[in-house]
């Protein structure tokens, strides 16, 4: 009897990433390897999987779940992500995320703007890297006219990629590398901890189980959204044949409908986490569309996007 190979849940998964973050001297001391200038001397408050949602836009603004939300001693706030799949959308979902941070937590009520908390957004990547991308960049806003001087906005912006080579970095950074690439680490006490403590999740058939039904769950939203664009694309196309009244008419809006849905499936795929390839694969297995119709489409987003 072949025995069934269990799969391993490992740092860039999800939960496992927020289990292993809310011990507050790893996140503490992985934050001081990514930014050792900022001298942390202890987190204040920590959450992961937090929702920010705006109640008095609630039908129209995109909800946001951080992975994880740190706040030190000096109310600095930090936002660290884990992104394993490429939108090719990182500085304006970045943008976003810090527009959620700045509503909720970052300037009191009854405060000047000279109040505001600096804010650290850091996106941990473990996804094929373009050419040009470098294993550890970070961003700040500076004059178009004058690079050397930068607008005190008091936001920094960090993007590590693991798939990127980490030569010339830090031992400790290289040793984060390893830990998102499923790599052994020996190095202290710190990376010890969070391998021990992955060790702990995918042994423990519990914890596995709920692993296994968030990923079944967000599988299912995906399905779920991938239908209901397919049944929006088919009312539309439906409505505009009865405009235009004639069989004819009814024929070409249900085929203009599935053209609809494919495009509303494809969004809806990009915003679920897929990649336009991977999108793209879905949308063709559906065989709503030819393969024609389907590139004209693949087109028009990409034309857009640039």
């Amino acid at each position: 009897m072949v025995k069934k190979i269990e799969p391993w849940f490992g740092f860039t998964e999800d939960k496992v990433f927020g289990m292993v973050m809310e011990n507050k001297d790893f996140c503490k001391y992985l934050l001081e390897i990514i930014i050792p200038d900022l001298k942390i001397k202890n987190i204040d408050w920590l959450d992961k999987q937090v929702e920010i949602n705006n109640s008095e836009r609630k039908n129209k603004a995109k909800e946001v779940r951080l992975d994880v939300l740190v706040t030190d001693h000096e109310g600095r706030v930090f936002n660290i992500e884990m992104q394993t799949t490429d939108q090719d959308d990182i500085g304006r979902r970045m943008r976003y995320y810090l527009s959620r941070l700045d509503l909720r937590y970052t300037l009191n009520k009854g405060k000047t703007y000279r109040n505001l908390k600096d804010a650290f957004i850091i996106f941990l990547c473990n996804f094929k890297p373009k050419k040009d991308d470098k294993f550890y960049e970070s961003y700040h806003t500076y004059s178009d006219q004058d690079r050397s001087k930068q607008l005190q906005d008091g936001v920094t912006k960090i993007i590590i990629n693991s798939q990127v080579s980490a030569e010339g970095q830090s031992e400790e950074l290289k040793a984060l590398a390893k830990l998102m690439n499923n790599e052994p680490v020996k190095l202290n006490k710190h990376f010890d901890y969070a391998q021990r403590r992955i060790k702990e999740i995918n042994e423990d058939p519990e914890t596995r189980e709920k692993i296994m039904l968030y990923e079944t769950r967000m599988l299912e939203r995906e399905q779920a959204a991938g239908k209901a664009g397919y049944e929006q694309g088919m009312q539309r196309g439906i409505a505009k044949g009865k405009q235009e009244g004639l069989k004819q008419g009814v024929a070409r809006g249900l085929e203009q409908g599935k053209v609809d849905s494919a495009k509303i499936i494809l969004e809806n795929q990009l915003n679920n986490g897929s990649t336009l390839t991977q999108a793209t694969e879905f949308v063709r297995n559906l065989k709503l569309i030819s393969n024609k119709e389907l590139e004209k489409i693949i087109a028009l987003y990409n034309s857009h996007k640039n």
